[in-house]
């Protein structure tokens, strides 16, 4: 498959798609290889990435639905149905890899050139898995900054949200893409 294919073939997956089945190890190591060949200014590789799978998912999602109820009943606006859609979802993938951004410790770049640089380290996991018959999601909960502690997240550093990995059920459609003639001007 040509990288024009490969990038037309790729679909954001809903969790929901992906099957139960188990991502091999090899695979989630090759995804984080070629997302460690991104693009980014001054060589700051400013991607991290923690992958959970089997047990310690089943773990990390208990506990992140318990949290998200403390949460809800302190007053953190978050409704029921979201918590146990998000708890399920985290259950039920194969593999989810928390995203995390890195700052530069010496500020030599804006947080967005980071943010793109990571962005781009996702693209690449999810192109690979494309190219592997592989549906993925990128998933970006509005509530992920309360996962602050369960992931571990060290100063200089935050959650941009879950990739979740995995063989896919049924082929999803692609939604399409509009004209690009309407998105450029030649000068």
């Amino acid at each position: 498959m040509s990288i024009s294919e490969i990038i037309k073939n790729r679909r954001a997956t809903p969790p929901r798609m992906l099957m139960k089945s188990p991502v091999s190890k090899e695979v989630i190591k090759q995804l984080l290889e070629n997302a460690n060949w991104a693009p980014n200014h001054k060589k700051t590789e400013p991607w991290r990435f923690k992958v959970f799978t089997g047990e310690a998912k089943a773990e990390l999602a208990q506990k992140c639905g318990e949290l998200l109820r403390e949460q809800q009943a302190a007053g953190y606006e978050v409704a029921k149905e979201k918590i146990i859609k998000f708890e399920n979802t985290l259950q039920n993938v194969p593999v989810a890899i928390a995203i995390i951004l890195q700052l530069d410790p010496a500020k030599r770049l804006p947080e967005w050139e980071e943010v793109a640089a990571v962005s781009m380290a996702v693209q690449n996991m999810w192109l690979t898995a494309t190219e592997m018959g592989l549906g993925a999601f990128w998933a970006t909960p509005g509530f992920m900054e309360l996962f602050t502690d369960l992931l571990e997240i060290k100063e200089g550093q935050r959650a941009l949200g879950f990739f979740y990995v995995g063989e896919v059920m049924m082929d999803y459609p692609s939604p399409g893409r509009g004209d690009v003639a309407q998105k450029v001007e030649w000068k």
